[in-house]
Formats: structure tokens, sequence, C-alpha cells
């Protein structure tokens, strides 16, 4: 009696008791399982839903509840996001739990991402490199893709990021390191302007705008940002001889030099040295001392083309050029790109294509029927099927054109420079 009582009593204060009940023989392991297209449903007032979409540019919160494997949690707090991908057609959502009740969670987690794809024909370029990373045991936000309905209409194909965030630091690093008051730092690189790691100057308040504090946000700014122009500052003025070490006490350069290579393979061209210069990544820097690392973010632009060169851009990043002239980083950095070629053509034994030609098609034969009745596809409806055929083509050729370039660099007198091609399709760029 006294059960149902409490029972009776918070769901007149809104809170999903069954759900949670529900949501106890779920794990986050289940909500981020992308062996299947997962639904998620969102309930809200058509009124909130439409200004939602009318006001896409605006960051207002509206009331919503939340439904996904019959788990409900209710009263959570829905707007809108993106960068360049926002619109009020398809928009993109952030899930807040606990915007308007207090330390309500979803599955343990705070937030969620479910990012409109509004950039990638194909959908799944940023999660198969993500699945990449985590290979090269970087561990990156996990992913899956739902059928989205709001208001129990089909509003298209999503995909579900988790946000990085303090519940992301504590997987990652443990729960001291995501402490409040006395753990690490989490900053969202912000592209407000073109920069490449030069140095600054001394005053904070640049480094700051570019580096948003996402922990420990109320904390005095030299706490938060001297150790960052510090690092950028010997990044730019060390001495050759002294640059890895000097460097290496402020960012984790071995797992940089692999993070890197990751972008590399995967033919990134919004990221480390990415067309518009540096962009979408986190960096977190550890609550002891000064060593920071990077966190990848964003990679749907991926996939550029199959024959995009490994060093592309890198003369413009001072962090990467310096770097690379460091003999044991470059080779690193050569080592990690192998490391990827060989994840990428490694055979399954009841499947002789390599694991990224067997990964492209998998998610993108997951998501091809929801493709095809998403009501806002953004693109020629024709045009999914090119893409995967494009994505599969890169998947084929990439490992060969990386292998055949790091011998032309690595042994130069023992290879023909004009002999790393690929087939027409490969040669192809990604546009959107």
């Amino acid at each position: 009696m006294r059960r149902l009582a409490l029972v009776g009593l918070l769901l007149t204060l809104g809170i999903g008791v069954a759900g949670s009940d529900r949501a106890s023989a779920q794990t986050q392991d289940d909500l981020f399982n992308d062996d299947s297209l997962q639904e998620m449903r969102l309930t809200l007032s058509a009124r909130d839903w439409a200004a939602l979409k009318e006001n896409y540019l605006d960051n207002t919160y509206y009331a919503a509840n939340l439904t996904w494997r019959g788990v409900t949690v209710r009263n959570l707090g829905i707007r809108s996001r993106g960068n360049g991908t926002r619109n009020g057609v398809k928009p993109g959502i952030r899930l807040d739990f606990n915007r308007f009740l207090t330390n309500q969670t979803f599955m343990g987690l705070k937030a969620l991402a479910l990012d409109n794809e509004y950039s990638d024909d194909s959908l799944v370029r940023e999660a198969v490199t993500m699945k990449m990373f985590a290979k090269m045991g970087i561990p990156p936000p996990r992913e899956m893709h739902l059928r989205l309905y709001v208001n129990n209409e089909y509003a298209g194909v999503y995909t579900a990021i988790e946000s990085v965030d303090r519940d992301f630091v504590t997987r990652l690093y443990g729960v001291d390191e995501a402490n409040v008051e006395t753990g690490g730092f989490l900053f969202e690189y912000s592209h407000i302007m073109p920069w490449n790691f030069e140095y600054l100057g001394e005053d904070l308040a640049p480094y700051a705008a570019l580096f948003e504090a996402q922990t420990r946000d109320t904390d005095a700014m030299p706490v938060l940002f001297t150790p960052i122009e510090e690092m950028i500052r010997v990044i730019n003025e060390s001495p050759d001889e002294d640059f890895a070490d000097a460097v290496g006490q402020y960012l984790d350069l071995p797992r940089f030099m692999k993070h890197l290579a990751v972008e590399s393979f995967m033919a990134e061209w919004d990221g480390i040295v990415g067309f518009d210069t540096t962009n979408n990544f986190y960096l977190y820097r550890f609550r002891t001392g000064s060593l920071s690392q990077l966190i990848p973010w964003d990679k749907d632009r991926t996939f550029y083309a199959a024959d995009l060169s490994v060093t592309t851009r890198f003369d413009t990043n001072v962090l990467v050029r310096r770097a690379m002239q460091v003999p044991a980083l470059r080779q690193a950095f050569y080592e990690a790109l192998a490391q990827c070629v060989a994840f990428a053509q490694e055979p399954d034994p009841n499947d002789p294509r390599g694991w990224l030609e067997r990964e492209v098609d998998r998610q993108t034969q997951q998501v091809a029927p929801a493709v095809a009745e998403d009501p806002v596809y953004p693109f020629p409806r024709e045009e999914f099927a090119t893409a995967v055929a494009f994505l599969l083509d890169f998947a084929r050729t990439r490992a060969s054109f990386v292998t055949c370039e790091m011998g032309n660099t690595l042994a130069p007198l023992d290879n023909d420079p004009t002999s790393c091609t690929t087939s027409p399709a490969s040669a192809l760029r990604f546009t959107h």
C-alpha cells in the first residue's frame, strides 16, 4: 500500500515511475546498442514543437516526454542544437533530462544529443568513424541510429550521441575526475575564428573564447585557462630539440598522433587540420598537473576521398607541423596509420571483406528502410544509394592507397610516386 501511495504521488508530480521500474532492466549499453535500428518517441505541445522549429536558431528549452523501449521520462527539456546544420525542417535536438526536474536522469545520463545528420547523405560517416577511434583505443562518445517520432508522427532518422559532459568524464576517467569541485577540466573547442594553434598572447580571453568550459566553469579564469595559454605558447615557442618533452607536459602526444592518424585515414575534412582550420574536438585536462587529451567529436565530414593524401594540410597547423618534425612522433603517426590500415582490412571468418567495408555495409543497410520513409531527408532520395556506393568504394580502396602513400613517404627510392591510384568512384569528393 505504501508503494502504491508513493507511485501515485510521484505520478502526480510528473515522474514516470513505471518507466523508471522498466529502466532498471535496461542499461546504457542497451541504449547505445547499435545492432538494430532503435526508436524514440517525443511528446510535447504542438505549439511548442512548432515554436522550436520556427525559432531553430534559439536555445529555448521546451518541456517534453520521452519514451524508449517502454521507459518514459517526463518533463525533460528539449531545444534546437547544431551549428551549420541547424534548421527548422529537421531540427537537431538536445535532450536535457534535468532541465525542469532536478537530478532527473535517463539511464544515468543527464543529456543526450539527437543529430539530424543534415550534412551527411549516408547518415553513417560519423558513426563508422567513431568505431575506428574506438578500435584504435580512443574512446569516443557512444552513438546509435534511430527512428524519431514526435507526437506520434515520424520525424525522420536521427543519430543519438552521448553528451560529452561530466557523465562522460566519469565513464572514461572515473568519479574523482568528474567531481564538481575538485575534478578535471573539460572544454569544448569553439570554432569562432580561423585558428591553427597559433599563440594568441598572454591575455586569457582569446583562449576562453576558443575553449568553452564544460566542467569547473565557475573557477577563476587563471585556473581554467592559464594551462591552455601555456600549452599553446610552448607549442609555438619551444626549441625543436625540446618540443616533445616540453609539449608533452601539457598534451598527451602519443595519443594525439594516434587521433591525428585516425582522422587522416578516414579522410576527415573538418577536424584537427580542417579545411577551415582546426575544428571538432573536446579537450580534457586531468585534475592534477597540466596534462590534457583530445576527445573526438562531430565526424560527419569524414570519407572525403579515398585518394586524399594522409598529410593534407599538415603544414598549415602549428602543432601538427612541429610534431611531425620530431622523428619519434612522426614514427608514432605512421605506426598508428598502419594500425588503421590493418583494422580496415581485417577479415571475418565468414566474410572476406575488410572490417571497414563490412561496417559501412552493416550500418547503411540498417538505416536504409528508415531513410526511404524519412519525410525530411534533406537530399534527393536517390542520393542515399549514391552515397552508400561511394562509402563502400572508399572502404575497399582507402587502405591500399594509404599503404602505397606510406611506402612512397617512408621509402621513396623504392616506390613510384605516381603509383598510388584509386578507382574513379573513389576519386570523387564529398561535397556536402
